[in-house]
């Protein structure tokens, strides 16, 4: 592919989303994923994180990372790139956005194959320095190219694909995972020997297409830069909620102090300052680490919210944070008050400042429930051939049901009349209720055979008469005895409004026999089609 230089000042045109710059055609697609450009010709993006990190610690970035679904003509791929020169790199073509970047170091996944490059058949990942991807040349090259995917050349399948990029400062080692299998790795003093000594750099992507594209996308999962942790100084006898995620299992250590040391977010209140190690074991079985110092400083602060607990409507519950000390309350919905009165279930968590120098956190559930009452009619018409649900459900996923056919459930659907009788229980007590059902002819329609439109005001009109059960009259018709239509109306609701009174154009008829069609649709919708004889009488 030929490269298409597209330098363009990209400071100029960022926008800032979180902590992330966007340039060129990136936008963010969601609260962690982020678009570097779509699938059309001669785009670039890039996003980079708008402080600088010290590579002399040790980080783990996990991502999920979408290169397209255009296989034989798409293009180019993505790289992660380290550098210290600013936030709006970028530049399209075979350079995948990070073409010539001094210094730097990168990760690239590429997707097309530029034999000026020396690039391989196989969607390939490769470590290279100073934005050099040329892989004939050595000195831009430090690992790779080697094929992406263990088991497939192909990575532009509409798939997404779990990467992981892994910094360990101790031992100067970058590793490359993808798809949860190690695929490459470089050793070396990248802070001297690639920037000069100087550790602080500005890490992101870079995404481009040429004369062929394709969608580039990054979706993040943990990073250890964004989503590790900052030492804590709590009270004493004060408390810390931890919190991590991205994993399948979590091991703290030590425990002393935790109340659960194999969950993402114990509670640590340790009595002394203790330095908390944990471990994740993600979906790819893979280890991370992370670690947290909670100091125990200031003054002592007691309070208790109390243990998780269940509140009936319509009482309230005071939830009280105050520890007779001047101090700062600041409670998970922005609530700042030491006390509050809840009337509404959920979680309340708040944390205590005191003297701006040490904290305590505690949190309580609050599942306020209705009294149980079943609304139910005392006794229902059923239609013959007809099923009605009766429906006892309260606003209590804990609430259980009895009905009288031996149903634990909160709605039975029935089809025959009888007494049925239902209890509901919950925390809150219990209510019950009786329904009579009794059956009832949902299609009753008569029709006469005779009318005498003389207006006498007795049977002047032919007309049908019901109990109330016709929903619809979807057509009215009628015809002569050589089957002419002479009369016709459709869809009404109304049934007086179906009638005819023996004319024809305004004009009365003489005596004789008329055939009616009549299609209704009745009150338990079903529709019938009926037919019959009319005597016209003068």
């Amino acid at each position: 592919m030929k490269t298409i230089l597209l330098i363009f000042n990209l400071l100029l045109s960022s926008l800032m989303y979180g902590q992330f710059i966007l340039n060129g055609q990136a936008i963010q697609v969601s609260d962690s994923c982020f678009q570097l450009t779509s699938a059309n010709d001669f785009e670039v993006g890039s996003i980079w994180y708008e402080d600088q990190i010290n590579l002399n610690e040790s980080f783990d970035i996990i991502m999920d990372i979408f290169l397209g679904c255009n296989n034989s003509n798409g293009a180019d791929g993505i790289v992660f790139g380290l550098q210290p020169v600013g936030t709006s790199i970028g530049i399209a073509g075979e350079g995948i956005g990070f073409l010539g970047v001094t210094p730097s170091l990168a990760v690239e996944f590429d997707t097309w194959q530029n034999t000026n490059l020396d690039d391989p058949e196989f969607d390939h990942i490769a470590i290279i320095q100073n934005g050099s991807v040329n892989h004939f040349s050595g000195n831009g090259r430090l690992a790779g190219p080697i094929q992406a995917a263990v088991d497939n050349p192909n990575i532009e399948n509409c798939d997404f694909h779990q990467i992981r990029i892994s910094w360990n400062a101790n031992l100067q080692t970058l590793t490359v995972y993808f798809d949860c299998a190690e695929r490459l790795s470089y050793t070396g003093d990248i802070v001297n020997e690639i920037f000069s000594g100087n550790p602080e750099v500005f890490w992101g992507f870079t995404a481009a297409t040429g004369g062929a594209n394709n969608r580039h996308e990054v979706c993040f999962t943990y990073t250890s830069i964004l989503d590790g942790f900052e030492d804590v100084t709590i009270c004493p006898e004060g408390a810390y909620q931890l919190q991590i995620s991205g994993g399948e299992s979590y091991n703290w250590s030590p425990s002393t102090g935790l109340d659960n040391p194999n969950i993402p977010n114990p509670l640590a209140s340790p009595e002394e300052t203790t330095t908390y190690v944990v471990e994740v074991i993600n979906d790819c079985s893979a280890p991370l680490y992370d670690t947290i110092t909670v100091f125990v400083d200031g003054d002592t602060v007691r309070f208790d919210l109390g243990a998780d607990t269940m509140l009936c409507q319509p009482n309230t519950l005071l939830l009280d944070a105050d520890n007779g000390s001047p101090a700062t309350y600041i409670w998970s919905d922005g609530n700042r008050n030491a006390q509050r009165e809840i009337q509404n279930s959920g979680n309340y968590e708040v944390t205590v400042v005191l003297d701006d120098y040490c904290i305590t956190q505690a949190g309580i559930n609050v599942q306020v429930l209705p009294v149980p009452f079943i609304d139910l009619p005392t006794d229902t018409l059923l239609c013959e051939d007809a099923s009605i649900e009766l429906d006892a459900e309260i606003n209590d996923p804990n609430a259980s049901y009895v009905w009288s056919t031996g149903s634990t459930d909160s709605k039975i659907t029935i089809s025959r009349a009888d007494t049925y009788e239902v209890s509901v229980e919950n925390f809150c007590g219990t209510d019950s209720r009786i329904i009579q059902i009794e059956n009832t002819n949902c299609r009753s329609l008569y029709a006469p055979n005779a009318f005498s439109p003389n207006f006498d005001g007795v049977n002047d009109v032919f007309r049908f008469y019901s109990d109330g059960d016709i929903k619809k009259v979807l057509t009215f018709k009628i015809y002569d005895r050589w089957g002419n239509l002479i009369y016709d109306i459709h869809n009404t609701s109304n049934l007086s409004d179906v009638f005819w009174d023996g004319t024809l154009n305004g004009k009365a008829l003489d005596s004789n026999v008329f055939v009616w069609m009549l299609e209704v649709e009745y009150i338990d919708n079903i529709t019938e089609i009926l037919s019959g004889d009319i005597t016209l009488l003068k």
